[in-house]
């Protein structure tokens, strides 16, 4: 039975912020001040907003007054910053929750459920920070990243719209000591090291070449209404670069609801005949936060519902979650 309380907070958290007028000052006062600064997201988009989809959670920074509306500025799970007027922001009372984090939850349960994952380990942390772990019992070769050698390492993606891979690239406007022409757009040594195999991709895919090329001069960018620079979607013929992403987390099962279950490398570590990601996707670059323009976030999605082919394996059927078990050693 519901508390009066909890009553209360679910009726606050349907609908969404006014951005002006009395009512803006009110909700401003209420729904934003309060959780200025609070370093845990406390708001969910109830609008798209420029690339940032709905259903998004943000934290917020600050609030101003811009053109006579409530703006806050705000920075989502990624690290992006954004100005939102309020009035694409649900009441935060109880917001939706994130699809993702429940999916990846749910997932990680019913791995446990059936022994494939050790029940004492947990979610996003269980190894090198990805969702989930594999015990295969067949296996005895020790794996990097991995706790164990009979622990294999798993991702989960909610469908095709969360990101499958994102690194920034930088502009600058001083000579590479080695060529001696300006370095524009590029990606620093650290950035390379961290994700090698993703900006190999990056590197392949022409799009540093198209930056300096189309966009040669960042402080002269067009702009949206809120000040960001423009963002770019580019399309690529393949999924190699979220293949390749998910090869730098040192990931080797991928799951992603509503489409299956997948290999992550040229060899199927756990033995069952996974496939490899196949398909078509996009690049999206954007600006990484507001008002820097010589910083941009390269993303990587399947283009959308038909970006990725479906796997004949899909882990979240019972039937096909019994065959896995078997092919692992677990009886």
């Amino acid at each position: 039975m519901k508390t009066f309380r909890s009553f209360l907070l679910e009726v606050e958290g349907r609908g969404t912020l006014t951005a002006s007028g009395a009512n803006g000052e009110i909700h401003k006062k209420k729904y934003i001040d309060p959780h200025i600064g609070s370093k845990t997201f406390t708001h969910v988009l109830a609008k798209e907003h420029d690339d940032l989809p709905k259903g998004s959670h943000i934290k917020i920074h600050k609030a101003e007054h811009i053109n006579g509306k409530i703006h806050v500025h705000a920075e989502d799970e990624t690290g992006n910053h954004h100005v939102i007027p309020i009035s694409k922001l649900h009441k935060p009372g109880e917001p939706p929750p994130n699809k993702g984090h429940a999916y990846e939850s749910k997932f990680v349960e019913r791995m446990k459920h059936h022994g494939i994952m050790p029940k004492e380990m947990k979610g996003a942390g269980s190894t090198g920070g990805t969702d989930f772990a594999i015990h295969n019992k067949k296996k005895g070769k020790f794996h990097a990243a991995s706790v164990t050698g009979s622990l294999l390492n798993g991702e989960t993606k909610n469908g095709t719209t969360a990101a499958m891979g994102q690194l920034t690239i930088h502009h600058s406007y001083e000579k590479d000591e080695k060529t001696g022409k300006p370095k524009g757009w590029h990606i620093k040594d650290s950035a390379r090291k961290e994700r090698p195999e993703y900006a190999k991709e990056i590197e392949k895919s022409g799009i540093l070449k198209h930056m300096n090329k189309h966009h040669p001069d960042p402080k002269n960018e067009p702009s949206t209404a809120s000040g960001r620079a423009k963002s770019i979607e580019i399309e690529h013929p393949n999924l190699h670069p979220a293949e390749s992403y998910l090869k730098d987390h040192h990931v080797h099962v991928l799951q992603v609801g509503g489409y299956g279950t997948y290999k992550v490398g040229h060899k199927d570590e756990t033995g069952h005949g996974l496939p490899s990601i196949s398909g078509h996707g996009k690049w999206r670059i954007r600006e990484k936060q507001l008002g820097n323009k010589s910083a941009r976030t390269v993303a990587f999605h399947p283009k959308g519902v038909k970006g990725l082919d479906k796997s004949h394996v899909d882990l979240d059927k019972d039937s096909d979650i019994h065959s896995f078990k078997k092919t692992l050693g677990h009886k």
